[in-house]
């Protein structure tokens, strides 16, 4: 098994990484639409100066006699008093509502090369672009981001192109705002700054956006030690995490993660240049299989994270109690207690980054668990543009036999704007 075109999101987070989206997923950088339309309001004062001027054109009268290119009659010139303008200004006509409205994008391309991994081939693919609009007005805010691809990500795709993100929100007071419609959820550390990912990921447990209602804020935020939190309910989930086939609920055909309650919360300290943060997280939810009906399902995670200049590390354990699907790890067999683990390292020098990840998930109904390592190296080409390059060990330890998934070089270059 290879993830050939079943690609890990990316990363979120390092200024040095493939910074296409923050951990809310709004880009780093936006281009406001009054830059756009005062472009071509400016084109079009320029090219009204030529209006008035008649252009022969190849059906003009040939025997007409060309125009000369410098006249013979003496010129008059008339001086223009310091009191008259050179040039009239129009007054403006951009829209006010432009002034309010951000525009970003971006995109990702991925090589991926296996390494000794039976059956796989060498791909070269666009994982996606994306174009991301905000909008703000007083206490009111719109956010969009849509993405696109060459080809469906899984089979259970609905298309190539889909709804990442698409929420209205309100700004309760200065820390805190409700968002309506599909964002993501925050169970556990939100993502491991990588582009292939984890074993986590692929179970649909991280960088899933779900259709609620998401409550966020804090306390002190802007204070050396402060609380962060995220209370969140999705009546049905979103289809469009990066899951693979048989190890999301979504992912089998019929079936629906549904009445998903996450709560959140982040206390954090500040000293210097150092940060601390802790995470403890709690969620339930409806597993609606057709074939066995609807299952409690219980999550909880704690986690931890520490940035000190150029350094981070981070770590998080997750458990599930509760069966979410039905034919994972093996066909005709599931786990109700499965637990998850992950830990990374990451140092930065200037527009370089290495970076180290291992995850895992054990499943202990069947007694299966999968290990991930992904060491990495990222170079930042520029403001807008990076490069990362990431080595993958994916194995399977189980009964009768151990399974290699996945081991892999994986290229991807990435631009924002």
């Amino acid at each position: 098994m290879h993830p050939n075109s079943q690609a890990a999101s990316m990363s979120l987070h390092s200024s040095t990484d493939f910074c296409v989206v923050q951990s809310d997923g709004r880009p780093a950088r936006r281009l406001s639409s009054f830059a756009f339309v005062a472009v071509i309001v400016l084109s079009c004062q320029v090219g009204s100066s030529f209006a008035g001027e008649t252009v022969p054109s190849a059906d003009s009268d040939a025997a007409a006699p060309a125009a000369p290119a410098i006249s013979a009659a003496p010129v008059s010139r008339t001086a223009i008093s310091p009191e008259t303008p050179t040039l009239a200004v129009a007054p403006e006509v951009v829209p006010a509502w432009t002034k309010k409205v951000t525009v970003g994008g971006g995109f990702v391309l991925w090589y991926y090369q296996p390494l000794d991994v039976g059956g796989a081939k060498n791909n070269l693919s666009l994982f996606f672009a994306n174009l991301l609009v905000d909008a703000k007005s007083g206490i009111l805010g719109l956010h969009i981001e849509q993405r696109f691809r060459d080809t469906r990500l899984r089979a259970f795709s609905g298309g190539t192109s889909w709804a990442q993100e698409v929420y209205a929100s309100v700004s309760l007071n200065s820390e805190t705002t409700l968002k309506l419609g599909k964002a993501y959820s925050h169970l556990g550390l939100f993502w491991d700054n990588s582009f292939y990912g984890n074993v986590q990921v692929y179970d649909g447990l991280k960088l899933d956006p779900d259709y609620g209602l998401s409550l966020e804020g804090g306390y002190a935020t802007g204070q050396r030690a402060g609380l962060r939190y995220w209370v969140q309910f999705f009546l049905v989930d979103g289809q469009t995490n990066v899951a693979l086939q048989d190890r999301e609920t979504f992912s089998i055909s019929g079936a629906r993660r549904r009445n998903q309650a996450i709560a959140r919360l982040e206390p954090f300290a500040k000293t210097g240049s150092i940060e601390v943060k802790l995470g403890l997280s709690g969620a339930y939810l409806e597993a609606d299989l057709p074939t066995v009906g609807k299952k409690d399902v219980a999550r909880g995670a704690a986690d931890v994270s520490i940035n000190a200049g150029g350094f981070s590390g981070w770590a998080e354990y997750l458990y599930q109690h509760g069966q979410s699907v039905t034919d994972f790890p093996a066909t005709g067999s599931f786990s109700s207690h499965n637990h998850y683990g992950l830990a990374g390292l990451q140092y930065s020098v200037g527009k370089v980054t290495a970076r180290y990840n291992v995850s895992f998930g054990r499943y202990a109904d069947i007694s299966t668990t999968e290990w991930m390592h992904v060491p990495a190296i990222s170079v930042a080409l520029g403001d807008w543009l990076s490069v990362l390059a990431e080595y993958v060990f994916w194995k399977r330890y189980a009964s009768p036999a151990d399974t290699l998934l996945d081991r892999s070089l994986n290229i991807t270059l990435a631009g924002h704007f």
